[in-house]
């Protein structure tokens, strides 16, 4: 069996373990012009293909994830122009508490609205071990599946991306804000007890910036996720693209497929043209 198209990041059904989909999109023109994608999921498991050999190929050829043009080189799976012009690739978005929806100069002010001025939530996550991070995604699951956490907590409630970034940094302070991608498909990481970590970090926070902030504490309890990896020993390398890979699909987790001699993150290549055989 063969799929072809190009790629998009994974989807997940909420079992344990996770039972991962493969998403891709494909296209009717040329590339030429400005496209519409027809979005595609794979009708069976990726995690079926577990402890098989499978064929995998990146040609090279790339299309933005915005509007369906051939590039020839992505800026964040995007293609030039839209890379300058969307907000959603705005450095703003790397640096949430840098958020200037407010002062008027947001790229896209319909969808600065529609995306950061609404409730977000800061958590505590266990991926590489513990992290602290924002997300609007209710409930906040996928956000935390893409990051390869086995668990994580909410903490806090506020009302925009803004003060989501804001309170993060500060937490970050004394916290990492950031996933070790190589420990995290390296292993398992020690179980935390995330209630208790939840406790000593808003004791952290001034109670005069929770109030500032309109802050609403979250007592809601820990997530635990397990993820269809059958063998941690996979070579921490890359995958690039132009390169046939045959090899043993051995795990999936967050957004990367393990495989014996590499790895591959879908989201990076979000927009790359694939084939995938088995």
């Amino acid at each position: 069996m063969m799929l072809e198209g190009y790629l998009r990041m994974m989807g997940f059904e909420e079992t344990q373990p996770l039972t991962y989909y493969l998403n891709y999109v494909t296209y009717s023109g040329n590339g030429k012009q400005k496209e519409e994608a027809n979005l595609q999921t794979s009708e069976f498991s990726l995690n079926s293909l577990l402890g098989k050999k499978v064929q995998f190929y990146l040609s090279g050829l790339i299309r933005c994830v915005d509007c369906g043009r051939s590039t020839k080189k992505a800026f964040g799976n995007s293609c030039y122009s839209c890379f300058i012009r969307l907000a959603k690739n705005d450095t703003c978005m790397v640096h949430p508490e840098t958020c200037h929806f407010l002062h008027g100069t947001c790229r896209e002010p319909d969808w600065g609205k529609e995306n950061c001025i609404k409730k977000h939530t800061i958590y505590l996550a266990n991926t590489s071990g513990l992290k602290v991070g924002i997300t609007r995604e209710e409930p906040p699951t996928k956000r935390w599946v893409d990051q390869g956490a086995i668990q994580a907590i909410p903490i806090l409630e506020v009302k925009d991306r803004k003060t989501a970034g804001e309170i993060e940094k500060f937490l970050a302070n004394s916290l990492n804000d950031k996933t070790s991608w190589q420990k995290m498909i390296g292993g398992k990481p020690e179980e935390l007890n995330l209630s208790e970590l939840r406790r000593v970090n808003l004791e952290k926070l001034p109670d005069i910036l929770l109030k500032e902030k309109k802050a609403k504490v979250q007592n809601k309890k820990e997530t635990s996720l397990e993820y269809p990896v059958i063998d941690y020993k996979s070579k921490k390398v890359s995958y690039k693209p132009g390169k046939i890979l045959e090899d043993e699909l051995i795990g999936i987790k967050g957004q990367y497929l393990l495989f014996r001699t590499c790895v591959i993150n879908l989201r990076t290549y979000s927009g790359y043209h694939f084939t995938l055989s088995f």
